[in-house]
């Protein structure tokens, strides 16, 4: 048997059969480990040593044995402060005095024992930081301390992602505010890319257990940010138990409880009344915040029961209220526009109807101009502007040029979020922890207008049960469970039409109604390009985040080699209902198709109702069974005292799920649809429903046998996509010890994506062929690629109906190559590590990556070159219109120079300074599905499209410090009076300053000027002498750059300008917090905190407009930060 048959047979029973053998280890879980060898006062090493790790809040211990050699070995530590001393007869017990574990740290302590007796203790000083001397996996952890002290807009974790080297806060993705997570309205999330891997490629775990909000690739569940007891972002690992991710795992550790009580509880305030105001507002709107909530930790104490130095608690709630007046900025028509005058508006309009083929120029158009742009009373659809006239309000003024309406309606927000955590030893030998959290979320708001509202209610919880076993000093088990599930239900809707108000505009049954599970009516969406949008949809997904995960992992300490295997296996299923119709109108429809930049106009495109895009969908999307297996094994070989180096190797694979339950048959949106392989040229369908004739409604076959048409194929496996069965993965690194202060670093690995987008694919071909669930048409009425006149409207832009077309190959919808290959990225990194005094560390990097097998999105089967005609006719396969596609060829190059000045907190002072200098290049590859990576001109030629990734920042600075004034009782300097001192005493101040490179931007083309049948692809030409001429000396929101310089390209030809070559203004914010403490007594304080987040109100303009046929073309209409804002807090601590 070959190994690729070998490995394509490996199954979810063969995988747990191996959970069941095999024993595992300290892995990808939010632990530490503590290992050394034991020598005598001549160097020489000491087997059989008693070696004891005490918690020094729990009292709990862990007894192990040193080795044949001398080595011990502790893992699976719950980070915080311990205690370790070594005894043995004949010698004095050596004891290390309290120091601290983070979160997935190796640490390395050595003990030497002196002649003299067992009940004479030596004591030494712990230092407060160390090299890491173990690994060379890349990370920062960030500590207790910075977590809940450091100013957090919002208290969400993830905006201290940023403090860490190689993470950059620039998000292309679809969900960069959290989409399909819970996120805190108000909050500054942060959704990064990490050392040159797209957004959407990192990983997210809780206390070790998949916390993944399923393919958004964002958390599902928020932990409480006074729960939390430290977190770090991991990446180019050398160890093998970590995988599934090409970019960062960020590994949040919750606390436990103590032998002491231990509580705190809180409450922030923010409103309007201490906010600066928006630079493009002009007033603010009314605001209202508040957070608030408790935790309490410590042993469980029970009638005949005393849980101390062994059984503790933690629980935790956060309440959370957020009330905000609207200010979003629109544009509407005037009553003259509305009866057809368009003398305010600049652009030449051109009549559609009159488009004829230019006699001087073969293969071009021409139309004839609008006189005085006034479009006749005759020419005017007036379903249009009857819902213009019922749903839109009147132009109103707001200060800001092209924006003449405001949609003040408040957006409300309602959050509870909690965690219970026990944790219980069994003995010296077992323990386990369990722990359970929630967050439920309701929330109100406009959907673009104030005619239209919306709701949304989110559920998510993850919860988990850990086991540890010893079986011997050598042999350790740890067996894991870990659950995930997010159900988010929203619903939109216009405040007050009549029922029938879609028959009143004249849409089309088929496109307005007959929808599943919501009384068969929805108002399309009507999005006017600058002007307004919106309309009614559902989306209900009961199964957003759908996890089970089961883990296994075993050590086994032999000599100098520390060896750990073990394995994962997690559940990936997803369910959804969307439902929802939408039409959109552009320029192209009244340009001049000869010149078309500078003419034409969205809202006239409108009025004509002549539209460009439009899609429906009406599915229910479900899925057969889906995985993630990871299978590894390890060796850590402590080489010499010095030397470690680290072998290991991984293998990962996603089980694709087929697309469609079992027993979704005759649903829309079920089991029988299908997906092109654009390689070949043909279409599979998954399961062949039976012919229309028999089964009177889609989905079905079109033909009166049932038999497919030409190029049409059943798929025999009834799954349309395939696995990947070759994420093999070798890691290999080493950390030398150059002196006890100062190590050299290096590793290299290959690590394959598991997560991220690619558990999106099976929901990329729903509702297709034969069936109708989804429709998508991108160029309707595009004079160049269809009819010379227009020939659809936006009432009914599917006038085919409900029943499948006679063959698939004139749909539109997301696709991607049946064979594609998930991602790898081969990742390197060689560094020093220097202790500085006993708690700070400086760390230098370099740190390169190449990743293969990116995804490229955009249309694909368009004209294999510009030019004149039937842009079909050049393309590779003719008979198939061209449609998005998604392949498996991008690539991507990262290198930086990091560095990292970390001094963790002691004597009232901790900072952290992080610099990265970088670059990250791909091939329109910056993200998934062409909407994150920004589609290629010439999907034929991607070359052309190598420029700096979408997330690409050069330089990066972040420091963030946390000090106590050194005045007051028991500090540096006392006043010596009680009155004074409670003035002046127990102050601290702390902050987090950015300064960060502004982030890169396109300019676009609207229509399909080079005639390829593409759409949203085409850059313009750039006419400038020099590359810097677009850049002006004194740039205004009105006019950020020379837009002269950037005309459409000819006819027939692609844009000369570049990709992502253009960038925005620098980032530079500072954030600062003042507490005071009032000591109340004994342990018991009070706090009052005052936070101000871009404490000098600097505004970072935001990206101008870069479609360049758009009257607003290089204008600003936003900001990448926000206006100064305070947060005041009381919070008491015991």
């Amino acid at each position: 048997m070959s190994t690729l048959r070998l490995v394509q047979g490996v199954s979810p029973v063969f995988f747990l059969a191996c959970l069941l053998v095999s024993t595992a280890a300290h892995g990808q879980v939010s632990t530490a480990s503590v290992n050394g060898t034991v020598r005598d006062s001549t160097g020489a090493v000491v087997p059989g040593a008693n070696v004891l790790l005490r918690g020094v809040e729990t009292g709990v211990e862990r007894p192990t044995i040193t080795n044949e050699v001398g080595n011990y070995l502790f893992l699976n530590i719950q980070p915080g402060a311990y205690t370790l001393e070594a005894s043995m007869p004949g010698f004095r017990t050596h004891k290390l005095q309290p120091f601290t574990l983070v979160v997935n740290q190796t640490a390395t302590l050595d003990l030497s024992l002196q002649i003299g007796e067992i009940n004479q203790e030596v004591q030494v000083e712990a230092v407060g930081a160390e090299v890491q001397s173990s690994t060379a996996e890349l990370g920062a952890a960030v500590t207790r301390q910075q977590v809940t002290d450091l100013p957090l807009n919002g208290r969400n974790f993830t905006q201290l992602l940023a403090l860490t080297p190689g993470v950059a806060p620039v998000s292309v993705s679809q969900n960069s505010g959290g989409f399909g997570a819970t996120t805190t309205a108000g909050a500054a999330f942060v959704f990064p890319a990490i050392n040159g891997q797209n957004n959407r490629s990192n990983f997210f775990m809780l206390d070790g257990v998949n916390n993944q909000g399923a393919f958004t690739s964002t958390y599902a569940v928020p932990p409480v940010i006074d729960g939390i007891q430290e977190f770090k972002v991991q990446s180019h690992n050398d160890q093998a138990e970590v995988g599934g991710a090409l970019g960062g795992i960020i590994n949040v550790v919750t606390k436990s409880g103590t032998n002491e009580f231990h509580g705190t509880a809180w409450e922030f305030l923010r409103n309007d009344v201490l906010d600066a105001r928006s630079t493009f507002v002009s007033s603010k709107s009314p605001f209202r915040q508040n957070q608030f909530g408790a935790t309490l930790g410590g042993p469980v104490m029970l009638p005949k029961y005393n849980g101390r130095n062994r059984t503790f608690f933690f629980i935790g709630y956060q309440g959370f209220t957020f009330r905000r007046g609207g200010e979003a900025l629109f544009r509407v028509p005037t009553d003259a526009n509305l009866a057809g005058d368009f003398s305010d508006e600049s652009r030449q309009l051109y009549n559609p109807f009159t488009t004829r083929p230019d006699p001087d120029n073969p293969g071009k158009f021409i139309r004839d101009p609008f006189p005085n742009n006034q479009i006749p009373a005759s020419l005017i659809d007036p379903g249009m502007v009857l819902f213009a006239q019922k749903t839109l309000p009147k132009p109103v003024s707001t200060g800001v040029a092209g924006r003449n309406a405001i949609d003040t309606t408040p957006f409300a927000q309602d959050q509870h979020e909690g965690t219970v955590r026990i944790d219980h030893t069994l003995g010296a030998k077992d323990s386990l922890w369990f722990r359970y959290s929630r967050l439920n979320l309701d929330q109100g708001a406009s959907s673009g207008r104030p005619q239209i509202g919306s709701t949304r209610e989110d559920r998510a919880k993850n919860w988990g049960i850990s086991y540890l076993r010893a079986f011997n000093p050598k042999t350790l088990l740890q067996v894991q469970y870990g659950r995930v599930h997010v159900r988010i239900d929203e619903f939109t809707r216009f405040r007050d039409i009549p029922s029938d108000f879609d028959k009143q505009i004249g849409f089309a049954d088929t496109f307005s109604r007959n929808f599943q599970f919501t009384g068969g009516i929805l108002f399309p969406a009507i999005n006017v390009a600058n002007f307004f949008g919106g309309g009614e949809a559902n989306t209900l997904q009961p199964n957003m985040a759908n996890i089970h995960q089961v883990k296994a992992n075993v050590s086994r300490m032999a000599g100098n080699h520390t060896f750990r295997w073990g394995g994962e296996l997690n559940s990936n299923n997803f369910e959804s209902f969307y439902n929802n119709a939408n039409v959109g109108f552009s320029t192209p429809q009244t340009s001049n198709p000869s010149l078309p930049t500078g003419t034409g106009s969205e809202l006239a495109s409108f009025l004509l109702n002549l539209p460009d895009s439009a899609g429906r969908r009406n599915v229910h999307e479900t899925m057969r069974w889906g995985g993630i297996m990871g299978l590894y094994f390890h060796d850590q070989w402590r080489v010499t005292p010095r030397l470690t180096v680290n072998l290991g190797f991984r293998y990962d694979r996603t089980f694709q799920p087929p697309y469609g339950a079992a027993g979704s048959e005759g649903e829309n949106g079920g089991i029988e649809t299908g997906a092109y392989d654009l390689q070949r040229g043909v279409y599979l369908v998954q399961k062949v429903p039976p012919p229309c004739a028999v089964r009177k409604r889609a989905p079905c076959i079109p033909t009166p046998d049932g038999a497919l048409p030409e190029h049409v194929l059943a798929e025999p496996r009834g799954k349309i996509y395939h696995d990947s069965t070759d994420n093999w993965q070798p890691r290999v690194g080493f950390a030398y010890r150059l002196k006890d202060k100062t190590a050299l670093r290096a590793s290299f690995g290959m690590f394959f994506d598991n997560w991220a987008g690619v558990t999106q694919t099976a929901q990329n071909y729903e509702g297709g062929w034969p069936d109708v669930a989804q429709q998508l048409d991108n160029n309707i009425n595009n004079k160049l690629s269809q009819s010379v006149l227009p020939n659809k409207t936006g009432t009914n832009p599917f006038p085919e109906g409900l029943f499948p077309a006679p063959t698939p190959f004139n749909q539109v919808l997301w696709y991607m190559d049946p064979n594609a290959k998930n991602p790898y990225s081969m990742q390197w990194n060689f560094g020093v590590q220097h202790q500085v005094g006993q708690d700070t560390v400086v760390t230098a990097n370099y740190v390169g990556s190449g990743s293969r097998r990116l995804q490229i999105g955009g249309y694909y089967n368009v004209a294999l070159t510009p030019g004149p005609g039937d842009p079909r006719q050049r393309s590779p396969f003719p008979y198939i219109a061209p449609t998005f596609y998604d392949r498996s060829w991008g690539r991507s190059n990262y290198h930086a120079f990091q560095f990292l000045l970390d001094r963790k907190f002691g004597k009232g002072l901790a900072y952290m300074v992080s610099y990265t200098w970088s670059k990250s290049i791909d091939i329109a590859s910056s993200g998934w599905y062409g909407v994150e990576g920004h589609s290629s001109q010439d999907p034929y030629n991607f070359n052309q499209d190598r420029s700096v990734s979408g997330f690409d920042v050069p330089h990066m600075l972040s420091i963030n410090w946390l000090y106590q004034i050194p005045v007051g009782p028991g500090k540096r300097f006392s006043p010596g009076n009680r009155v004074l001192t409670n003035i002046v005493g127990n102050w601290q101040v702390n902050g987090i300053v950015v300064l960060r490179s502004g982030r890169t931007f396109n300019l676009s083309v609207p229509g399909d000027i080079a005639n390829t049948g593409n759409t949203g692809y085409m850059r313009p030409d750039y006419i400038g002498k020099n590359w810097g001429d677009w850049q002006l000396d004194n740039p205004t929101r009105q006019r950020w750059f020379d837009t002269s310089l950037f005309p459409a390209p000819a006819a027939f030809t692609f844009g000369t300008l570049g990709r992502h070559v253009l960038r925005a203004d620098g980032y530079k914010n500072l954030d600062v917090s003042i507490f005071r403490q009032f000591p109340v007594w004994e342990k018991r304080r009070l706090e009052f905190r005052a936070e101000m987040f871009n404490v000098f109100n600097n505004v970072v303009y935001g990206t101008p407009v870069g479609d360049i046929g758009s009257a607003d073309f290089g204008k600003v209409f936003g900001t990448e930060n926000r206006a100064r804002q305070v947060q005041l807090a009381l919070k008491i601590i015991f």
